[in-house]
Formats: structure tokens, C-alpha cells, sequence
């Protein structure tokens, strides 16, 4: 017994370590990437490097680092309840998505903030095959961050404190680097705004995962968020021509 708490924190203080830099790099990533050099080839290839980190970290840090297998198997899953929850949060956020957009100021914002918007979808260089990006990003990007900010962040913060303050945690480290990127989209107001949206999001996810242990819950409503994001990107290319 005398071993184990020196043992235990050891392990935490790993833990710790693996989790900070997962909070930190990506809001950092977004200054290069979207504010530093956006529409640059340096700032498209490290926008590249910074996903791939979404794969290659947690996968690094569990085997590696912390020494602990990629899948628990101690822990039950509940793939159709997670199913359940995440659809139908996907489809209430896409539904309020449509009608912030539709009917109410944010419609104004996106309209006068078409050309802004249309640049930086051009300057990330897919404007001319938008489809394939939004299919990209709403499906495998979307689980990339799933894995990254639920399963690894989360996951991992819930076994340093309460499943509340993990939840927080991670939440915000979610909405930190969409804040930043965001803010090359809208003025700074709307951007804090809709990032916290972001942050809420999070949230829901996470808390899903942790009442399940399943991903597919959250993969599945954070693709469906993604579609309806993407489809208010096609709107404003065809707005301004593109």
C-alpha cells in the first residue's frame, strides 16, 4: 500500500502531461494556420499538420506515454442510447441553426460578412471542390475531433477530477481555437458568441459520452452539425459568386 499513492501520482502527473499540451496546441495551431499566415501555402500545409496532430497525439501519448490500451474493455457500452441522444441533438441543433440563420440577426451577419467568408474559403484553396471538403469535414474531421477532444481530452480529464469539471474543461479547450477561427469569419462579438455555441456543444458531447461510453453518439451529431455548417458555406459562395 505504501507504493501506491506515489505510483498514483506518477500516473497522474502523466496524465497531466499529455492532457495540457492537448488543450494548448490546437488554439495555438489556429493563430498560425487562420491568422498568421491564412491563405498562404505555409499556413494551408501547417493547417494540414495540425489535424493530423487530432490523430497522432492520442494515439502517441495512450501507447507511449501513459502505457494504457487504446480500448477499455472493463467499461460497458451503450452505442444505442449514445445513437439515440446524439441524433437527436444533431437534428435540434440543426434545426435551430436554420432559423438563427433565416430569422434572426446572424442572417445579417453571414449576408454582410459574404465576401469575408467567400475569401477564406477561397484562400484554404477548396473552393472549387467545396463538396468533397464539407464531405471531409463532416464526416471523418468531425470524428478526428470526436476522438481528440472527447475520447482523449475528456477522457482523460474525467479521471483527474469530477465528470463536471472535465466536461468544462474540455469543453472549453473546444471552444478556445474555434473562437480564433471564427473570429477570421465574423467580427469579434458574434465569433465569442457562436464559439461558446461551439463550447455547449462540446459539452452535450462529452456528457453523452461519459452516460454511454460510446462515440458514436457524438460522431454521429457532430457530423450532422458539420452538414448543416457546410451547407451555410455553400449558401455564401453562391452568394458572392463562386
Amino acid at each position: 500500500m505504501s507504493d501506491s499513492k506515489p505510483q498514483i501520482q506518477n500516473k497522474n502527473g502523466r496524465r497531466w502531461a499529455v492532457l495540457l499540451p492537448a488543450l494548448v496546441v490546437p488554439l495555438a495551431a489556429s493563430f498560425f494556420y487562420f491568422v498568421v499566415y491564412p491563405g498562404t501555402a505555409f499556413g494551408n500545409a501547417f493547417y494540414v499538420v495540425a489535424k493530423l496532430n487530432l490523430l497522432l497525439w492520442p494515439i502517441l501519448a495512450t501507447l507511449w506515454i501513459l502505457r494504457e490500451p487504446m480500448v477499455d474493455k472493463s467499461l460497458p457500452r451503450r452505442h444505442k442510447a449514445s445513437l439515440i441522444q446524439g441524433t437527436l441533438f444533431g437534428i435540434a441543433v440543426t434545426a435551430l441553426l436554420v432559423f438563427l440563420v433565416k430569422a434572426t440577426p446572424l442572417g445579417a451577419v453571414v449576408g454582410d460578412n459574404v465576401v469575408r467568408i467567400s475569401e477564406r474559403i477561397v484562400g484554404l484553396g477548396v473552393a472549387d471542390y467545396y463538396l468533397q471538403f464539407a464531405l471531409f469535414i463532416s464526416f471523418f474531421h468531425a470524428a478526428l475531433e470526436e476522438f481528440y477532444w472527447r475520447w482523449f481530452v475528456f477522457g482523460n480529464a474525467r479521471r483527474l477530477m469530477p465528470a463536471w469539471g472535465a466536461i468544462t474543461l474540455a469543453a472549453v479547450g473546444f471552444s478556445s481555437h474555434h473562437i480564433v477561427v471564427l473570429s477570421q469569419f465574423f467580427p469579434l462579438g458574434w465569433a465569442v458568441f457562436l464559439g461558446a455555441c461551439v463550447g455547449v456543444g462540446g459539452a452535450v458531447w462529452s456528457f453523452i459520452y461519459h452516460r454511454t461510453n460510446s462515440m458514436w453518439g457524438p460522431w454521429v451529431s457532430h457530423m450532422i452539425i458539420d452538414l448543416a455548417i457546410m451547407w451555410v458555406g455553400w449558401e455564401v459562395l453562391q452568394a458572392a459568386g463562386l
